[in-house]
């Protein structure tokens, strides 16, 4: 009985100097592993579209997923192939890319719905032009006409 009780004393201060502080040697570590998991549970013409394009796109029910290492997951319409959303699958713990990436094709390619459940979904509206883009654009057009007057007046 004391034995029990002294472990579980201890476990939180083992646990914390586990996690603690990862070194950048850990995180390559865990990145290179991460990115074999990859390569383990793609199939070869996905894993080959991953080294030549950089993403991975997988076709499901909701429409064909563009999977990225460095950006947001793209949702785009089947027959069109255009973005119609954007997802965004947080892990719960600091992760490399590449298991997130493992993460969103097996959930994808086995559990849809339950993707469309877990990850932030966000459509892309029509509209890509907010007002202060708008505005920016109207902005630089005059900075770029003031610069033209200035110049064609000193000459």
């Amino acid at each position: 009985m004391l034995m029990a009780t002294r472990i579980q004393e201890n476990f939180p201060l083992q646990r914390a100097d586990v996690f603690s502080h990862p070194t950048q040697d850990d995180y390559e570590r865990a990145k290179d592993k991460a990115h074999q998991l990859l390569r383990t549970i793609l199939p070869e013409s996905a894993w080959s579209e991953l080294e030549e394009k950089g993403v991975i796109q997988l076709p499901g029910k909701r429409g064909t997923y563009v999977i990225s290492p460095y950006s947001q997951t793209e949702i785009r319409d089947c027959f069109s192939g255009r973005c119609v959303a954007y997802a965004c699958l947080q892990l719960s713990i600091p992760a490399p890319t590449y298991d997130r990436m493992v993460a969103e094709y097996l959930l994808i390619k086995n559990a849809e719905d339950v993707y469309w459940k877990t990850a932030n979904i966000f459509s892309r509206s029509g509209n890509e032009f907010g007002i202060a883009t708008l505005f920016l654009i109207a902005f630089d057009i005059a900075l770029f006409v003031n610069l033209l007057l200035e110049v064609l007046t000193v000459r």
